[in-house]
């Protein structure tokens, strides 16, 4: 067997001449990583005429013969695609009631092809077409933390909260669907157009969602996958990414431990601010010296009535008010007015 693709063969040359079978199969254009190790597990593949149903078997390409459905495996040229998906048509390979797919866009001529990743089948926009299973599973894993942008547009006109709900995260039945970002683009009349960017792709997790904070989605397009923007192909259509793209989607996909770390730094100054904003104690970092407030001395007075007593009911004792600490002074109240003589007079005639 000959013509192993390159980044196989530099694998091959770091682990002793030998390859993982389902790393081999992707990398020769049989389809993603999991769809040959569906492969594999269903016996279609076979080494030196034994059939292999266990993952992680290494096999040596070039001394060793290896067949899938009893054809020998022969390794493709890599092609790469990007493709503008309308609505209706599936990313999937194998339809039971025959609906339109993404590749029969393309002539049969093109030889094996699968698209990188998926979109619902009422979504539209960019999603990548190739041959190259290895480069496909660093684009698609969540691993490898890809992200993607969507414009959406929406009934209503969300809210700043609950523009920060989607970011935050819900939990959903299939686990916990997030934003990595949301952007108010537009609004048209009682509707808006938002940017999304997610790295993980669950299924419609995007509709999901919407529909979980009272929003329904009225379109949903793709315009970014990684590196790559949409541009130059019109719906339905199709072209073959330059020689700059695909080096710059093979860069892309190898530096997603630089990108996992990165996020891993953004987590904690998210979760600082949510903490300064909600009024909670921040971290040491985000803290700052308070300036001193100028010590004041509180004044304290007895507050009499016109009886003679405090508020308290007990008998003031005015002599020991006046030598008590300094902090302590008499009221600046004016002392309550005398009874009128005729008053007093009336009040003796009822007591006798």
């Amino acid at each position: 067997m000959t013509g192993l693709p390159e980044m196989a063969q530099s694998d091959k040359e770091s682990s002793g001449g030998l390859v993982r079978l389902q790393v081999l199969l992707a990398r020769c254009g049989l389809g993603s990583r999991r769809h040959c190790e569906e492969l594999i597990r269903d016996g279609r593949v076979s080494v030196d005429g034994e059939p292999v149903t266990e993952q992680g078997q290494r096999v040596d390409p070039d001394r060793q013969r290896v067949e899938v459905d009893f054809e020998p495996l022969r390794p493709d040229r890599h092609a790469y695609y990007m493709v503008n998906k309308p609505k209706g048509v599936l990313c999937t390979n194998a339809d039971p009631d025959g609906r339109k797919r993404v590749i029969d866009l393309f002539p049969a001529s093109a030889g094996r092809l699968f698209p990188i990743g998926r979109l619902d089948e009422n979504s539209l926009g960019l999603i990548l077409v190739t041959n190259d299973g290895e480069l496909s599973h660093r684009l698609a894993h969540p691993k490898f933390r890809v992200p993607k942008v969507y414009h959406v547009h929406v009934a209503g006109v969300p809210n700043p909260e609950t523009l920060k709900k989607l970011q935050d995260g819900m939990y959903f039945s299939d686990g916990r669907f997030k934003a990595d970002r949301v952007k108010k683009l537009k609004t048209r009349g009682k509707s808006t157009i938002l940017e999304m960017t997610l790295s993980e792709g669950r299924n419609r997790e995007i509709r999901r969602l919407l529909a979980r904070v009272g929003h329904k989605v009225m379109k949903l397009e793709r315009v970014q996958f990684g590196p790559l923007k949409l541009r130059g192909v019109a719906a339905g259509q199709y072209r073959a990414l330059t020689s700059a793209e695909i080096k710059l989607l093979h860069d892309y996909s190898s530096g997603w431990k630089d990108r996992a770390a990165q996020q891993r730094k953004k987590k904690p100054q998210a979760a600082q601010k949510r903490e300064t904003n909600s009024g909670e104690t921040p971290t040491p970092a985000a803290r700052h010296k308070p300036v001193s407030a100028p010590k004041r001395i509180v004044e304290i007075s007895p507050l009499a009535t016109s009886s003679g007593h405090d508020l308290t009911g007990r008998t003031r004792n005015t002599s020991r008010a006046k030598s008590t600490h300094p902090a302590i002074v008499q009221s600046s109240r004016p002392s309550p007015a005398k009874p009128h003589p005729r008053k007093k007079a009336a009040r003796k005639k009822r007591k006798n």
